[in-house]
């Protein structure tokens, strides 16, 4: 790869992928899967935590649910207005931001000395992840399209589906060895560690000819240009339900395996850290084999499985340990199997507002669980049953609509080399 880039109104710019020589790639690639982990290092890391917590602060366990509820509306939030915002000022101030202010807010919370405090926090840093994960996610349309963006988001994701296995793992030993603040204190190093890098080495990568006005008109063309896409809207639905899902099983799977079947934190953080792995190997698996077949087919495919997986909790509710770590274990390859087809069909046709598309599925996957959050706080810590039937109704409605409305035979064919048409 040649070393070069174009010069724009406020530097360099770098406008392809193919300007990247080998270093710079390397780099690009650890600071964007850095980016991208900022929100399961916000969510993961301290659900080990959840029994210290709610002790320091005297409260039950249903109002340190309520915290990660305040988690996905920070992250509703940072998804909804960085993307735009990206999309008119340029991708390298956003991403600057986002890691400082991740950075400040962990470190705050080492001191917080309220739950209201604690949770006002835990939204701030999982705003700035928001943000944070979105432009990561614009950078990388920015640089490649179609196959080529592909191939890119599944080496990031070589790097970043290791945060869901290191998170748990990371937190379940600090609250070990330590008080559970010390998780926050070693996600802010991480968050400082990404600032220093975004800061020496990342260049813009939207050059201010093709950025949205910077006027409410611009910003709202943008989201019209993205929702008129029917293949884009299908895939924020089943996007978003697929997370939905998801999070039916992060806000069970601590309280099942640690009070029901009697898990210390150390144990449930190994176990939780087996799922992320079979998590980072479906996410593999996903960019692998989308060589081979067409990655539009494969969604549907990974809906059907999503399906059965919450079919067999159903089933095998009541069962012991082992039955429901297979079933969540389908449920989880179910979800990251899909995790770079999705965004690189969806964001195939919107190069020129990236960030704005990027950040509306991001925010309709946290605005999703947000309002599945009363159900959250209702589905049983003492079985798979209510977590089962969540995931066949969700992943149900994800096949039809992956059939009805995305269509996968109107999709053309990732594997052509869409890198040398239009940008």
């Amino acid at each position: 790869m040649s070393f070069a880039f174009s010069k724009s109104a406020r530097g360099l710019v770098y406008e392809s992928g193919d300007q990247l020589n080998r270093k710079t790639f390397l780099i690009y690639i650890v600071m964007l899967a850095f980016s991208m982990s900022l929100i399961p290092y916000t969510i993961d890391p301290y659900l080990p935590a959840f029994p210290a917590i709610g002790t320091f602060y005297g409260v039950d366990s249903n109002t340190i649910q309520a915290s990660l509820a305040g988690v996905t509306i920070g992250l509703a939030i940072g998804q909804i207005v960085s993307g735009p915002i990206s999309d008119a000022i340029g991708r390298r101030p956003m991403l600057l931001l986002a890691s400082v202010g991740f950075t400040l807010s962990a470190l705050a919370v080492f001191f917080a000395p309220s739950i209201e405090i604690f949770t006002l926090l835990r939204f701030s840093m999982a705003l700035f992840a928001a943000c944070g994960d979105v432009v990561a996610r614009a950078i990388v349309r920015d640089l490649y399209r179609g196959q080529p963006m592909l191939r890119m988001l599944s080496r990031i994701f070589l790097i970043q589906s290791l945060s869901p296995i290191l998170g748990p793992i990371v937190g379940s030993q600090l609250v070990g060895v330590g008080p559970w603040q010390s998780i926050f204190l070693a996600f802010g190093f991480f968050g400082l560690v990404l600032s220093v890098i975004v800061l020496f080495f990342l260049r813009e990568t939207l050059p201010v000819a093709q950025r949205r006005s910077q006027s409410a008109m611009g910003l709202l063309r943008g989201f019209r240009s993205v929702l008129r896409d029917r293949i884009y809207v299908g895939l924020l639905i089943v996007s978003a339900l697929q997370i939905s899902a998801l999070f039916g099983y992060l806000n069970v799977v601590s309280y099942l395996y640690q009070d029901h079947y009697g898990l210390s934190a150390p144990e449930f953080g190994a176990l939780f850290a087996v799922n992320s792995v079979a998590l980072y190997l479906a996410v593999q698996f996903g960019g692998f084999i989308a060589k081979y077949f067409k990655a539009q087919w494969m969604l549907v495919i990974y809906m059907v499985l999503g399906t059965l997986a919450g079919i067999f909790l159903v089933v095998t509710s009541g069962g012991d340990i082992w039955l429901a770590e297979i079933g969540f274990i389908l449920l989880i390859v179910s979800f990251g199997a899909p995790a770079t087809a999705i965004p690189t069909i969806a964001l195939l046709n919107h190069g020129t507002e990236a960030g704005t598309a990027a950040s509306l599925m991001g925010s309709a996957n946290f605005i999703a669980t947000s309002i599945f959050a009363l159900v959250y706080s209702q589905l049983s810590t003492t079985s798979t049953a209510d977590v089962g039937w969540l995931a066949l109704l969700l992943f149900g409605i994800s096949t039809a609509v992956m059939i009805f409305v995305v269509r996968p035979w109107t999709i053309p064919d990732l594997r052509r080399d869409l890198q040398a048409e239009a940008h």
